[in-house]
């Protein structure tokens, strides 16, 4: 098995967010195109995977005069793998996808090749690999986010034990192990007496995690360190601490607790970069992944990749926070990564205010 890891840096994220019609969209013009790919996101739901749409859409389309056809996972199985058959059923040339099933990433892989048509994955590793993937480097940025998390909270409240709740995904080995295993360890390597006091399925919603959050805080309201594993469920997670009075800070010191999240989506950075509210770290790639899922489909198509062999791509998934990320920096992920055209500064601002 051969793998080729390509390390691309990322330094942006954010806004602005494109819309998807019903379950599919093709940009008609009278351009002629060279090649259609295909990409199944897991939901249009996440910030991140509009972005990500978005940015493949563009980038392919500029770069390889490729037309993309995109049709929402809907964060099911069901609707994933038909999402599959409709590509294939269309001719693409090439596909991408990205789900949080393992299992459903390789039945899917199965199908394409089936069908001799090039597939590449994203983020969670098929079970069988035999197919290039994208790989968002994030197990190092979710250690980094632990370990800052709990130097800040120990520098406030020395005499408080660290207690730590998580949302996830429902169980998936490999968020555990690029995500909220990875968080934990890096609080633990700052205070190795840290317990994790409970960690529950937030389903990557905001609303849901808002109540996941309430009855965990309700039964442990000593938890003091909250990660969510995606922005969605960190932004729930504050919304619940902010209903019981907590979600503060004090001019960026701790005061009831410190939420991290992942993704890095203009939602989650004007809350992170509000001095007073207790979101304060995230970290994401969204352009650089994007482009790898372009470059890959394009490479599988023109014979430069081998299309039934692991090819790793690694992307970096950039940290930011509010004690050692400039506004500036974090304006320019936003821009970069969520096409984002306000002021940072400023949406902070005007949150503050209401």
């Amino acid at each position: 098995m051969k793998k080729l890891v390509l390390v691309l840096l990322i330094v942006t994220l954010a806004a602005a967010l494109p819309v998807f019609a019903g379950g599919g969209r093709e940009r008609e013009s009278e351009r002629d195109y060279d090649f259609v790919f295909g990409k199944v996101p897991y939901t249009f739901e996440h910030a991140y995977h509009q972005s990500a749409c978005r940015t493949l859409e563009e980038y392919a389309a500029r770069e390889y005069n490729a037309k993309v056809i995109i049709i929402d996972g809907e964060a099911n199985a069901e609707v994933t793998l038909a999402a599959i058959e409709n590509l294939i059923a269309q001719g693409v040339d090439a596909m991408a996808m990205h789900t949080g099933d393992a299992g459903l990433s390789a039945a899917a892989v199965r199908l394409a090749h089936a069908a001799n048509i090039p597939i590449v994955t994203t983020l969670i590793r098929p079970d069988i690999q035999t197919a290039p993937h994208i790989q968002p480097m994030e197990t190092a940025s979710s250690q980094y986010m632990g370990a800052e998390a709990a130097r800040q909270w120990k520098a406030a409240h020395p005499d408080k034990p660290i207690r730590v709740a998580m949302l996830n995904f429902g169980g998936i080995p490999q968020i555990w192990e690029m995500r909220t295993g990875a968080f934990f360890d890096g609080v633990k390597s700052v205070d190795p007496n840290a317990q994790l006091v409970t960690m529950l399925n937030g389903y990557g919603s905001t609303v849901r995690s808002m109540e996941v959050t309430l009855d965990i805080l309700q039964a442990n309201p000593e938890v003091n360190i909250i990660f969510g594993a995606n922005d969605e469920m960190a932004l729930g997670a504050l919304a619940a601490c902010e209903q019981l009075g907590r979600g503060k800070m004090n001019d960026g010191v701790p005061v009831s607790e410190i939420i991290a999240g992942l993704d890095a989506s203009s939602a989650a950075l004007v809350k992170i970069f509000d001095p007073d509210s207790s979101f304060k770290l995230t970290h994401g790639a969204v352009r650089d992944v994007a482009r790898a899922e372009a470059d890959t489909m394009y490479g599988m198509v023109t014979g430069a990749i081998p299309v039934k062999e692991y090819f790793e791509t690694q992307v970096l998934s950039q940290p930011i926070d509010f004690w050692n990320t400039s506004l500036a920096e974090a304006q320019r992920f936003l821009e970069l990564n969520f096409f984002y055209t306000g002021s940072l500064a400023a949406d902070v601002d005007a949150a503050r205010s209401r």
